[in-house]
């Protein structure tokens, strides 16, 4: 009976800490100053910023792109943990928002959790296919583990993709990596083959024998109504309504 009692209050306390943690989750984690508020001076721009966007955020919690923001303004800050936060705040309340899904698949890669930005950029892919950059930096990550193969295949996609990501100014961590000439081999066929082909156009003046023609958005002659003639005589016009008495 004891026992019996026991495991009746230690499931009524599982229950009440379950209730309070969804409440919790369910406040509004901006109804109050958040920490990095007392770092925030509103005379510079960026901070200025960032108190707006929260500002923003206490009005609207749930919006991915106020979090997306804010989760960039707080990495230039210097707040990688808030950042990161922010990130994952913006795609649990949208998870289609894959520009959200690859600054986190960044910030997490930024700080060595390389499941979790494998994971993110994955996701990434998912939601916008051939997203260039999420290639490359996969292909960076692959390198970084030693798997030459893997790496040089994810890159060769994201050249393919966008050119421009071999541009420094465009791609910085493009010095990082020391496969970028075996990726431009693997993608060299491939491009080859798109810049050397030539295709002929249609020749002028052709007109194609079994072509049946496509169908008028007008109405056929025998379909249309004519206009009947106007009622020119008084005697056959409509009478106008009497006024009311």
């Amino acid at each position: 009976m004891i026992m019996k009692r026991m495991l009746v209050s230690f499931a009524a306390a599982l229950t009440l800490f379950g209730c309070a943690a969804i409440h919790k989750n369910q406040q509004n984690p901006y109804g109050h100053r958040l920490f990095i508020e007392q770092f925030l001076d509103p005379r510079n721009p960026l901070d200025a910023r960032i108190e707006n966007t929260i500002n923003a955020l206490r009005a609207n919690p749930r919006s991915a792109t106020l979090h997306n923001e804010l989760g960039q303004l707080l990495r230039e800050k210097g707040f990688p943990k808030d950042s990161e936060v922010e990130f994952e705040r913006a795609v649990n309340a949208d998870p289609r928002l894959f520009s959200a899904w690859y600054n986190l698949g960044l910030v997490r890669q930024a700080r060595g959790d390389y499941p979790g930005a494998l994971f993110a950029y994955r996701r990434t892919l998912h939601y916008r296919k051939g997203h260039s950059a999420a290639l490359f930096q996969l292909g960076l990550m692959e390198e970084q583990r030693h798997n030459t193969e893997a790496a040089v295949d994810y890159y060769a996609k994201a050249f393919s993709i966008n050119h421009s990501l071999l541009d420094v100014r465009v791609n910085p961590r493009i010095v990082d990596s020391k496969l970028i000439d075996l990726a431009l081999l693997r993608l060299y066929p491939i491009e080859h083959a798109r810049e050397s082909t030539q295709f002929e156009p249609t020749p002028p003046g052709y007109v194609q024998p079994n072509l049946e023609p496509a169908p008028s958005p007008q109405p056929p002659a025998t379909a249309i109504v004519p206009p009947s003639a106007p009622v020119t005589n008084p005697a056959q016009q409509t009478p106008p309504p009497k006024p009311p008495v």
